[in-house]
């Protein structure tokens, strides 16, 4: 039997085929582990987290076999961003305010609204009004926000209100006092709209241009005749129509559908969910002569959903407008360690704010709780 050779240009005999494999499999290895490293620490970048504390070898499994797809179902690509003048700027936040409620114990103790204030003023670059309706004592927050934070006592007779089953309840209903709160306050006489944030809500990108992009799809401006409610669909849509974390109500005209919604709440004191009493206000819409409009989530809001997508959103920096992840069951997927690593990002904290860990970590409600502060 003949045997033939196979010879390459110069002359030289080709490799036999296993012994190119070999090599082949040898310099895949040497780029891995190389581009994992650089993946982690990136000197160039002042900015690029240290996830030494996260396991490299749960981070290179994420680079090579994740499935961007299926990371992308929670975490976009990219947020919404539009470009705004200066004037236009201005001109929102002159009428435009955000309110956000802080109750209980667990909520004095914690740092969920000096997170969610901190992101408002960083990465949503909103340097308004802030209003905070609280049950804390006034040196809880003494010098801890700027002057445009307005903190507000809630009245003992609010606070006495507690005919539910769910004690939470008494607290959610305080969303639909917050036009009354703000007509106490001489100062906010200006606002002609009012946004409303859970406070275990981080904003990723400027408010005004998700504001913006709301308006123009949705008119919300533009209806000052019709009463009406803004909040985004419930992610649950078997169980709950809308989710009241984001709101967005005119000064003016919302607040005929706050007193349908809070005697709603009132009239079904077992229901642990302020979404049931949404439901009901939905149902009765004619009779109430209420609009609960609907916002479609697209990629405004996110429910971040364990480790790996915020690993994800870590290496990608891209933040959604609002993300709300603590105190929710989705919270549970997440290691501590990767938590507090994704809000120092998210809040855009210098290395000094990083080593104070004051940021990142919240008491989960018992029902799902994984870690604790």
């Amino acid at each position: 039997m003949m045997i033939h050779k196979k010879f390459n240009k110069s002359g030289l005999t080709t490799p036999p085929l296993k012994a190119i494999v070999a090599l082949a499999a040898l310099v895949i290895v040497v780029f891995t582990i190389s581009f994992d490293a650089s993946s982690i620490t990136d000197s160039s970048n002042s900015s690029s987290l240290d996830l030494s504390s996260v396991s490299p070898r749960d981070l290179l499994e994420y680079q090579i076999h994740s499935n961007k797809d299926r990371l992308s179902k929670h975490i976009p690509n990219s947020p919404h961003h539009e470009e705004v003048s200066s004037t236009e700027k201005a001109k929102f936040e002159a009428d435009s305010a955000i309110a956000l409620i802080s109750f209980g114990k667990e909520a004095a103790n914690g740092t969920l609204l000096e997170q969610c204030i901190l992101s408002l003023r960083r990465r949503g670059e909103f340097d308004g009004k802030v209003m905070v309706i609280t049950d804390a004592p006034r040196e809880r927050y003494e010098g801890e926000f700027d002057e445009n934070v307005i903190i507000l006592k809630a009245k003992e007779e609010d606070i006495l209100y507690d005919h539910f089953t769910a004690p939470a309840m008494k607290y959610k209903r305080f969303k639909t006092l917050l036009i009354d709160y703000m007509d106490d306050v001489p100062e906010l006489d200006p606002i002609e709209w009012i946004y409303y944030l859970d406070i275990d809500i981080l904003v990723g990108a400027p408010f005004i241009t998700m504001a913006k992009a709301l308006n123009k799809k949705y008119y919300i401006r533009q209806r000052f005749g019709t009463p009406s409610v803004y909040m985004f669909k419930d992610p649950n849509p078997e169980k709950f129509s809308l989710n009241s974390g984001f709101i967005v109500l005119n000064r003016r005209t919302s607040d005929q559908c706050l007193d349908t919604w809070r005697n709603a709440i009132d009239i079904h004191p077992h229901s642990g969910f302020d979404q049931a009493s949404i439901n009901h206000v939905i149902e009765n819409e004619n009779s109430n002569h209420c609009k609960m409009v609907g916002l479609d989530v697209e990629d405004y809001l996110t429910y971040p959903n364990g480790d790996d997508e915020l690993i994800h959103v870590i290496f990608e920096k891209h933040f959604s407008p609002l993300i709300h992840i603590f105190n929710s069951c989705f919270a549970q997927k997440v290691s501590p360690e990767v938590m507090e690593k994704f809000v120092a990002d998210v809040l855009d904290l210098n290395d000094s704010e990083r080593e104070e860990h004051k940021y990142g970590k919240s008491v989960i409600h018992p029902s799902t709780a994984k870690w604790s502060r």
